[in-house]
């Protein structure tokens, strides 16, 4: 991808398909061939294959970044094992148990906003996020630890600029140079979290104590072989959790309240259907509300954490239509299946409804991705979303200050303030 690309990663992408189709023949790579693809049947081509088939691509470079042991680096058997070891806290029971946590959080946030209060939607999203992390993912409580804890995590998430994706695909450029420049504070951010993350592991392994946050099931968790992860290994999954699902997640409630901004017909539908579950709903009503749903859906579908996925072919493989030798790169881009007019008529509008109307397979409608590789955290973050949005628009709506467009940018996040006030 080329500077264009970093920068309007979507627009770049949506472009790239109108101009030469889909599928679209892309550079060597490597001295091996690459294609793009987004309709459903080459998306069924990548996703419905056994897990040995493929495996992460440029996984190298987020070795550099997370770790060996990152969930995003290993492949096969070891991928598998880490995959199903790290999934408990994120699906099922164990998750909803994280739901009065989410609400509360989100309620304590709410009572401080004051109508006609003007601010920025991305600091709201970001600290309910944080809060999030701090309260259910580290299990820390006490208010100095917090506080510090929440300052590494934000310095930590400053850290990821456009000079580190650069420095990502380029290798000579992962040097610190003295402690100048984005790879030195990238440096930096991670061994201050892992300073504190250290001692915080040992007082923990020497007075093992009844917990639920994510950290402490790590600590409990063991491998295939019954031996626990040691530290590195829990550090590395828990920086790897926090990059995908921190800045992520503040990202796609931001853009909910501008797509609901622009929208005030929807933003009426929901919240009518808030105030029809009463003054104190329960965690799970909220995240049954089949509207609250839509909306979350339908802001991910245009806006979803990554316009796509890259995949490298450990085997020949037929794909859309072409044949691919062992190591070609296939990227299946996620904002094409999303914007296929065929499967969503206009498919720039913002209309939740559409996800009241039927159910997509998930060739068509992947903001998680697909396949052995889908983000293990995707039920976790529909869920934090759908609680921490119907409980902020249950006590308030947001209006926003201007109705000028604001450009994706890094990670998919909105690329300019999305400035609101509260009402």
């Amino acid at each position: 991808m080329n500077l264009q690309g970093m920068m309007d990663p979507f627009g770049f992408t949506l472009r790239m398909r109108k101009r030469y189709g889909d599928p679209m023949s892309l550079p060597k790579m490597n001295g091996k061939p690459g294609l793009a693809t987004g309709s459903v049947e080459g998306l069924r081509s990548v996703f419905a294959v056994p897990p040995e088939t493929l495996d992460q691509m440029l996984a190298e470079n987020f070795n550099a970044l997370f770790g060996e042991s990152s969930l995003f680096v290993l492949s096969g058997a070891r991928h598998t094992a880490m995959r199903k070891l790290l999934m408990p806290p994120f699906h099922g029971q164990r998750m909803r148990l994280y739901g009065k946590q989410m609400c509360d959080l989100a309620l304590q946030q709410s009572r401080d906003l004051k109508p006609g209060q003007q601010l920025v939607a991305q600091d709201l999203m970001h600290k309910l996020s944080l809060q999030t992390i701090i309260h259910i993912v580290f299990g820390v409580t006490a208010p100095a630890e917090a506080a510090r804890l929440e300052a590494l995590l934000e310095e930590l998430r400053k850290s990821f600029t456009l000079g580190l994706t650069i420095t990502l695909l380029i290798p000579g450029l992962r040097r610190e140079f003295g402690g100048v420049g984005p790879w030195a504070r990238r440096q930096r951010a991670t061994r201050d979290l892992r300073s504190f993350l250290d001692p915080e592991l040992a007082r923990r392994r020497a007075e093992p104590a009844e917990r639920t946050d994510v950290l402490s099931l790590l600590l409990e968790a063991r491998q295939e072989d019954g031996t626990a992860l040691d530290d590195q290994q829990i550090f590395e999954q828990l920086h790897t959790l926090l990059f995908a699902g921190y800045s992520t997640t503040a990202g796609a409630l931001t853009w909910a309240l501008y797509f609901l901004g622009h929208a005030p017909d929807a933003l009426r539908r929901l919240q009518d259907e808030l105030t029809a579950l009463g003054v104190d709903p329960e965690p799970e009503a909220l995240a049954k509300a089949p509207y609250l749903e839509a909306v979350c859906n339908e802001t991910l579908r245009l806006r979803p954490p990554s316009p796509g996925v890259g995949r490298k072919l450990n085997a020949p493989m037929r794909i859309a239509g072409y044949d691919l030798p062992a190591g070609s790169g296939v990227f299946a881009q996620i904002i094409w299946a999303h914007h296929d007019p065929a499967v969503f008529p206009e498919p720039e509008v913002f209309r939740p409804e559409r996800f009241l109307e039927r159910t997509y397979s998930p060739f068509e409608f992947l903001p998680f991705g697909g396949g052995n590789r889908r983000c293990i955290g995707a039920a976790f973050a529909l869920y934090e979303m759908k609680l921490i949005l119907g409980t902020l628009l249950r006590r308030h709506s947001f209006e926003l200050v201007s109705r000028k467009p604001v450009r994706v940018g890094l990670q998919g996040l909105p690329g300019s303030p999305v400035r609101v006030i509260v009402r």
